[in-house]
């Protein structure tokens, strides 16, 4: 007589009872690292970027994870870093001189002439935002944003670790999960890593790449006009090159017309830095190396990479902005390979079709 279900699980109850306990510590480890998922899908990327850095110069150097991790980490942290403590610092001199800022744009507004109902309604909406907008700030409750900050920062640093042990131990860590894995199989899994690293690389890496050097571009040309806020303004320049819900003309726009209202400056210098900023902080990246890293390489329209991105963001955070694409990179690379292999089996067949 064959034995039925429950004599079956009797008999594989310490295997049952093994995988349980597995999955349980599986998904405590990912319960107590959850807090950390961005530093850790950043620090993932920070090494898929940095990965042909670091394989150019292990073979001059044993330290190469080091001056990698420092290459790829030092100018985001700097752009970003002090970028985000000028904004915070705007903030703040916002938030105690309000008053004086309102005044000054009644003052501008008084300027301009127009008609009594066009200018009451105007300095109303004004004193409504400003007033909204000051509230807003101010119900910001303190612990809840030193908490926010402490977070951020824990996990900027985790991102540094996560990127530089990868690139020191990466190789090792693709070899354990591949003896898991059925040596039949081994082939098909060969494929689909080749064509999901090609696709991830040309995702993260060109755009990576082209925010860090529209980023220090922007440095220099805006130094160059004499520029306020230069370093607020480069941070502003990397998150737009790197986020595809930003343009660049959202950065530039504001600045050319600020630039216009000011009395050392007339039209045509407004619309003369427009053009050669735009020209020179985007022509390079967005005509030569993003077209080539993102669209040669990773062979994805840029509309569905433009959805992943936003549609992670929103969902997700900072970790759904970059895992979105990834799992998008990820099914592309599933579809690639299946591909690859059915055109295999028939260009085989076909092959013996013809010995015959």
């Amino acid at each position: 007589m064959e034995p039925d279900g429950v004599s079956k699980l009797i008999e594989h109850r310490w295997t049952i009872a093994v995988i349980t306990c597995v999955l349980f510590l599986v998904l405590a480890i990912i319960y107590i690292v959850l807090p950390l998922r961005d530093g850790i899908v950043l620090g993932v990327v920070f090494a898929y970027v940095g990965r042909p850095i670091n394989d150019k110069l292990l073979k001059y150097s044993k330290l190469a994870p080091f001056a990698t991790t420092f290459a790829i980490v030092a100018p985001i942290v700097f752009i970003l870093g002090i970028g985000v403590i000028e904004i915070v610092n705007q903030v703040v001199w916002a938030v105690e001189h309000h008053q004086e800022i309102t005044a000054s744009i009644t003052t501008t507004i008084e300027s301009m002439d127009l008609p009594e109902f066009v200018y009451a309604d105007i300095s109303i909406t004004i004193e409504n935002l400003t007033s909204t907008a000051i509230g807003i700030i101010g119900q910001i409750p303190a612990f809840d944003y030193a908490k926010r900050v402490t977070i951020l920062a824990v996990n900027a640093i985790v991102s540094i670790f996560v990127c530089f042990f990868l690139l020191k131990d990466g190789a090792k860590l693709t070899g354990l999960v591949k003896n898991l894995l059925p040596k039949s199989g081994l082939q098909t899994i060969d494929v689909f890593t080749e064509h999901a690293d090609r696709i991830l690389s040309g995702i993260f890496i060109g755009n990576l790449y082209v925010a860090i050097v529209a980023s220090i571009t922007s440095l220099f040309v805006f130094h160059f006009f004499g520029v306020s806020h230069v370093l607020a303004l480069a941070a502003l320049v990397f998150l737009a090159s790197l986020i595809p819900i930003f343009a660049g003309w959202m950065i530039l726009g504001p600045v050319a017309i600020g630039r216009y209202l000011d009395p050392r400056y007339e039209l045509w210098d407004a619309v003369f830095f427009y053009v050669v900023a735009a020209t020179i902080i985007y022509g390079p990246t967005e005509l030569l190396l993003r077209p080539y890293i993102v669209g040669v390489r990773s062979y994805t329209h840029p509309l569905l990479m433009l959805l992943m991105f936003i549609g992670g963001a929103f969902a997700a955070g900072i970790a759904g902005f970059f895992i979105a694409p990834m799992i998008m990179g990820i099914l592309i690379a599933i579809y690639r390979t299946y591909d690859d292999l059915v055109r295999g089996q028939g260009e085989q067949g076909q092959g013996a079709h013809e010995q015959q």
